[in-house]
């Protein structure tokens, strides 16, 4: 009978290593053999009677440390110097076209012209229409010496060379996080065309390079903190037509203004902000004196001095701004038909067509909430009015994804008594709807002074106009709880502006009304009411210190200023009214840090 085997033994134990732990000797790695590193001498070559030698530090593999930063460099200064090659050579060539177009002129016995013809597609001679590649840096003037590159890190001013990445690719490929902002990268010497294009202007953009990145940036920044009160813009079709190369002259006004507006609204890009307003201004001037039919404007062209308008409300001066704002205006005014909608007319047969009426549609009520706002004010008369067939605006989701809805018309929302919810850019048409209706009921209570009417017509329109605020007010509380209001500055301005209005409707009562027997219950009560709505106020103001004053309304200083005369003139109502004055105003002046627009009120006569 065989033994018996352990089996627990046999399975315990572990097979053998392949080969011992170590390096290989020089003589194996020669022979290609596998050596077994045995020490002090392996099996080979002790059978071959060789020293055996085992190199421990191997030598790393591939190229040297920085041959590939040194090669990338050096295919940068070629780059660099082909780049300045062809800029002289075309510099020479330009040179003598001029020169022979001059002699020939001459001879002629013409001069030689130096602007563009109106049919021209072009700003001071900066052609759009230009078939090369136009995405590279965008120069700007400005008054500062100091370069961009030294103010914006991670920008350098372009000197005519092209500067390679690690991975071997140019600067000129797009570095934008927005998907549908690519530019080319085929072409190193797109930028010369640019850069000559821009020095030939004669009062060109020198000294300040925008580039891809810092493009991407500014257009971020306007639809993250612009586009919420100034919902205009339809995102992915302006990005279509930014990389386009043939723009018209309406489009890059457009462009150049949003750039503005989203620098004054930045503290990276502010020191900018004056260079690229300048320039917005004098190709939107320069494109108005060009245009030979102003009835066919283009939409972009509005939207452009819209956008302006507020800049300047913000940045420059009121009056100015005001003047821009009037262009708007008019220029809606030429092309009315083109933003009024027929009472019967249903969607758009196409996506692209509604998003065209959509665009146009925004552009109004922007132009018309602005119009009141404004006016309510200075007590000037308003330009648009509330009777028009133009449906409000859809919903920014809708709008955004191009997704067709029908709408209805500002007088089903304005009388509407239920808790619908509804966008806020169509929250600020009713209430700016609502307080231009004060003002009008102020501007005809004053004719009615003159000739010495009854007040019964004024008490009707008080109380119309008080009930339709009251309504609206608590609809708009339902839709948006206190504490969403206080969180979103769109809807906080919004609140502030219920609560301006009914402080209005009361400033307006006292100045026109003698009391009587008859009518003190309904003075009482406005009074009861005007004082809450003075505290809410106050509330508001105290949030505004907490929130981001770069993203605040620019308009905002329209309800305070209100606020503010409100309490100065009407300081009976209560004890701590000098309290919430100095609130109010300790509020208008931290937004001056960054908006003119409260100082412009103060010094405008009314």
């Amino acid at each position: 009978m065989p033994p018996s085997v352990d089996m627990s033994v046999k399975s315990s134990s572990t097979p053998p290593a392949r080969q011992n732990p170590g390096a290989a000797c020089e003589e194996c790695r020669r022979r290609k053999v596998r050596c077994d590193r045995q020490q002090p001498s392996c099996g080979l070559c002790l059978a071959s009677g060789v020293q055996c030698q085992v190199t421990t530090p191997r030598p790393p593999r591939g190229p040297k440390r920085g041959y590939l930063k040194a090669l990338q460099a050096r295919i940068a200064t070629l780059e660099g110097t082909l780049l300045q090659q062809q800029q002289h050579q075309q510099q020479q060539e330009q040179q003598q076209q001029r020169s022979q177009q001059q002699s020939h002129q001459q001879q002629n016995g013409t001069d030689v012209p130096i602007k563009f013809s109106p049919e021209s597609s072009s700003i001071d001679g900066l052609n759009f229409n230009d078939q090369h590649n136009l995405t590279w840096d965008f120069p700007i003037n400005a008054d500062e010496p100091t370069p961009l590159h030294e103010i914006c890190p991670g920008t350098t001013a372009s000197n005519g060379s092209v500067v390679s990445s690690l991975d071997g690719s140019t600067v000129g490929a797009s570095t934008s996080p927005i998907q549908c902002f690519d530019t080319t990268s085929d072409g190193v010497f797109s930028d010369s065309v640019l850069n000559r294009k821009m020095s030939e202007m004669s009062d060109g953009l020198d000294g300040i390079n925008i580039s891809n990145l810092m493009q991407a940036d500014l257009d971020q920044l306007y639809f993250d903190r612009v586009q919420a009160f100034a919902p205009i813009i339809h995102q992915r079709r302006y990005f279509s037509w930014a990389r386009s190369l043939n723009k018209t002259e309406a489009q890059t006004c457009l462009r150049y203004a949003m750039w503005t507006l989203a620098a004054s609204v930045s503290a990276h890009y502010h020191n900018i902000g004056d260079a690229l307003y300048r320039y917005t201004r004098q190709a939107l001037e320069s494109l108005d004196s060009k245009s030979t039919c102003l009835t066919l404007t283009d939409i972009e062209q509005v939207q452009a001095w819209l956008l302006l308008a507020i800049h300047e409300f913000m940045c420059v001066d009121f009056s100015r701004s005001w003047i821009s704002a009037g262009r708007a205006f008019r220029l809606i005014q030429l092309n009315w038909l083109q933003y009024a909608d027929a009472p019967d007319m249903g969607l758009a047969t196409t996506a692209a067509d509604w998003v065209d009426a959509e665009q146009k549609r925004r552009t109004f009520w922007m132009a018309y909430c602005l119009d009141r706002f404004v006016s309510v004010r200075n007590g000037s008369p308003m330009t648009f009015n509330e009777q028009n067939t133009i449906r409000l605006p859809a919903s920014e989701v809708d709008f955004q994804n191009e997704q067709p809805a029908l709408v209805g018309f500002l007088s089903e929302a304005v009388t509407a008594r239920d808790a619908m919810v509804t966008s806020t850019f169509t929250e600020c048409i009713v209430v700016a709807t609502v307080i231009g209706r004060a003002l009008s009921h102020r501007q005809q209570s004053m004719v009615d002074n003159i000739y010495l009417n009854e007040t019964r017509d004024f008490w009707d329109r008080h109380e119309w106009i008080h009930a339709i605020l009251t309504q609206r007010m608590e609809v708009f509380s339902l839709n948006y709880p206190q504490a969403l209001q206080e969180a979103d500055p769109m809807l906080l301005f919004i609140s502030l502006m219920w609560r301006t209005s009914v402080l209005y409707l009361y400033q307006l009562m006292k100045s026109v009304v003698q009391p009587s027997e008859e009518k003190r219950p309904h003075i009482m009560d406005y009074t009861r009411q005007s004082s809450m709505a003075a505290k809410e106020v106050v509330g508001l103001t105290n949030k505004l210190s907490q929130l981001n004053c770069l993203k605040v309304h620019p308009l905002t200083s329209i309800p305070l200023s209100l606020c503010a005369e409100f309490f100065a003139t009407y300081n009976e109502l209560g004890d701590n009214y000098s309290k919430q004055l100095q609130d109010v105003s300790e509020a208008m002046h931290g937004l001056m840090s960054f908006s003119n627009l409260g100082s412009g009120f103060a010094s405008y006569p009314r």
